[in-house]
Order: structure tokens, then sequence, then C-alpha cells
């Protein structure tokens, strides 16, 4: 097969696929933000655009296009992450793009329009450089303090990793990632902090299991194009999760506590997960309360902190791992 024949094959297939991501939208591409946001994720996945292929694809004129890109997408990014290669005639993002921006495709297409209308010759002289120096604090502020707090494990060093599986898990895209001092191919479904630290539950295909993967330690990722279905209501269970010790493919355990005042007023305020719920509110502001766990370590941390103003009702086997820790705490440092 000589070069010609395979390039003019690989181009329609190309366009095949290309039509089909298009028709998956469904979308009025007449619309200005939906015309947008439907460039910005082709360009994501890695695929030129050429004006007249787009002309052809989305229904409007060549005008109205090389509008979109003068003025809408290009003055989008300062980087050049989006730019026009001269010599294929067509226009180029850096592979992945959207991941390293906390922004979807459908809120970039936002802000792009709110830039240029700020450039409006009825808007405020001085409006446009004000709103472009938003955006980009906006966005440096969610960069840097998305999610913290004093009490929560800093994101410092791993932003630009949470960063990137935030923007995975909402494209449902796998991930390659090195972890535990091993290369994985993994399907990112929740960020979740647990007990102060920050963790990624993803499922593993390779051993068809739902694992806990501490962020911090989380490297060399890459997201593909390559896209995962998941259980939505295995991915939900984990807003019950009490500590990283959470096994959604066990068998509930029903917990019932005593909680002194002392402590009471803070597990009312916050509740330990969603399934808790209160028994008994006693004369002197203690109470008791019941909720599923999935494994004894998941709530014995939690039990051991707020010793001694919490008790274990029931079940036995777990107020026995209680009484096993306080021993040998006793026989170490006594």
């Amino acid at each position: 097969m000589n070069l010609d024949k395979k390039e003019s094959i690989e181009s329609h297939l190309v366009d095949i696929i290309i039509n089909k991501l298009l028709s998956k939208m469904k979308m009025d591409f007449s619309i200005r933000i939906n015309r947008l946001s439907a460039i910005l994720e082709l360009l994501n996945k890695g695929y030129d655009l050429s004006t007249p292929n787009l002309v052809e694809r989305l229904g409007v004129s060549k005008k109205i296009i090389q509008s979109d890109f003068k003025d809408y997408i290009l003055p989008l990014f300062v980087d050049d992450k989006i730019y026009y290669n001269y010599s294929s005639k067509t226009y180029k993002a850096k592979n992945n793009f959207l991941t390293k921006t906390l922004f979807s495709s459908d809120e970039l297409a936002i802000i792009a329009i709110l830039k240029n209308k700020s450039k409006d010759k009825y808007s405020d002289v001085d409006l446009s450089p004000k709103v472009d120096s938003l955006f980009l604090k906006f966005e440096d502020e969610l960069t840097n303090k998305l999610y913290q707090t004093s009490s929560i494990e800093k994101i410092d060093n791993f932003k630009n990793e949470i960063i990137q599986i935030k923007n995975a898990i909402e494209s449902k895209s796998i991930i390659k990632c090195f972890y535990n001092k091993k290369n994985r191919e993994i399907y990112p479904l929740k960020i979740l902090n647990l007990e102060g630290f920050w963790y990624l539950i993803i499922f593993e295909p390779i051993d068809n299991k739902i694992k806990t993967f501490h962020l911090n330690t989380i490297k060399d990722i890459e997201v593909l194009h390559s896209n995962f279905r998941f259980d939505e209501e295995k991915i939900n269970s984990f807003e019950n999760a009490i500590s990283a010790y959470y096994k959604p493919e066990n068998e509930p355990i029903l917990v019932q506590l005593f909680l002194d005042k002392e402590v009471s007023r803070y597990v009312m305020r916050k509740p330990l997960n969603k399934s808790q719920r209160v028994l008994k509110i006693y004369d002197d502001e203690s109470c008791d309360i019941e909720l599923m766990i999935t494994d004894y370590m998941e709530i014995i941390p939690t039990i051991q902190r707020y010793l001694p103003f919490i008790g274990v009702i029931e079940p036995d086997k777990l107020k026995s791992k209680v009484k096993e820790n306080i021993d040998l705490y006793l026989k170490r440092f006594e």
C-alpha cells in the first residue's frame, strides 16, 4: 500500500470517528456555546481540525468557524495550548490540555463567550483586562487551594495530579500511573478525603478489584483516550466511607455506639457517615447512635480517638477488638 493511499484511509477513519463523536453529543451546533464546547472536546482528544471539515460537520459558515477560533478559542490560552499549524492548515492542541485545567469544555466555552463580550464596543473601556485578570486569578485560586483547610492534608505537592484525575473522573477516562512500585492501568472512580488524607478510589481491571490509593503517592499520570463504564451505585456507596478501610464488596455490619455528651455534639453536627441515625438521646445530651460499616478497622480508629467518651454497644466482636487494643496499649506503656 503506497503512502498516499494509507494516509487517505487513516484520514477517512478519523472522519468517521469524529462524526460519531459529534453525533453522540446531540447538540445544536448553530448555538455558539455548543459549537465551542464540541471543538474543545475534539481538540482535547488529539484531533487536528481544519476549517473546511468543521464547516461540513457543524453545518455553519467558514466565517463563523474562523471567528470561533480567532475571537473565542485562541484567546482562552496565553501559552499556545491551542494553535494553528500552517503546514497542515489545521488547528491543533497539546495532548489532553483539559487535564491541565479545572474547567470542563462547557465551562471554557462559557468563559470564552464572556471574555469576548467584555471586549464589546459597548463594554466599559477597562473591562476586558479586568475580566482576563479575574479568570486567571480564579483558576489560580482553584488550583492552589482546591479542597484545602487547615485540618486536611495539603495538596501543594500533588495538585496537578488532582486536576488530571478530577478531569479523568468526569470524562470517565482510563489512566496509566505509577503507584506502590508498579505501573498500573486503572479506572479512577472518586476522590475522597478520609480522616484528613486524600485518596483516589479506583478499579483495577487486572485483578478485578476496587482499591483505595493515597493520592500523594500516585505518580506519572497519563490520561488515555479510552473510556470506562462502572456501576454508579458502587461509586456512590463510598459516600458512606469513614476511613480508607471501607470495603464495598463486604457485607454491611450494623454498629451501635454510646456517645457521651462530650462527643455527641460533634458527631450529631458532623455524622460519621450517611447511614448514621440517632437511637436515643439522654437527659444529659449523651446519646446512642447506629450506623453501617464494612470493616471493623473502618470505625476502630474513630472509637479509639474519642475514648473514654465513647462505647461500643454492639456487636460484641467490635467491642472485643477495641478492648484488645486497649489491653495491648496498657501492656506496652503502663
